[in-house]
């Protein structure tokens, strides 16, 4: 697909900026849901932080565009493209779950 674009006025031209940024926004949103879909609460999950280190840590709640990882280090906002399933140890395919209990904020 290829047309000119030098022949748009400035007005067919804002137009059409403004179609494909609403395309983009719609496309990132399908994949972080998609991204998202692989996580469960409940997860033992890992992320590598800012510097350097690797946070393991417990999905508490999937919002809509990250999930909330409850991890020693404190809690983590985290997208889910940095998002990594914990492999498990006792040699059965899917990570272990387990409930946390989250503190109420301001406790």
């Amino acid at each position: 697909m290829s047309f000119d674009i030098t022949k748009l006025s400035e007005v067919e031209l804002i137009e059409l900026n403004r179609r494909i940024v609403e395309r983009l926004q719609l496309m990132r949103s399908a994949k972080n849901l998609t991204q998202l879909a692989r996580f469960s609460v409940g997860m033992m999950v890992e992320f590598d932080a800012e510097d350097g280190r690797t946070i393991t840590g417990t999905v508490a709640r999937l919002n809509q565009k990250t999930a909330t990882v409850i991890a020693a280090a404190g809690r983590w906002r985290v997208s889910p493209a940095f998002l990594r399933p914990v492999p498990a140890v006792n040699g059965s395919a899917a990570p272990a779950r387990r409930v946390v209990a989250m503190p109420r904020r301001g406790e």
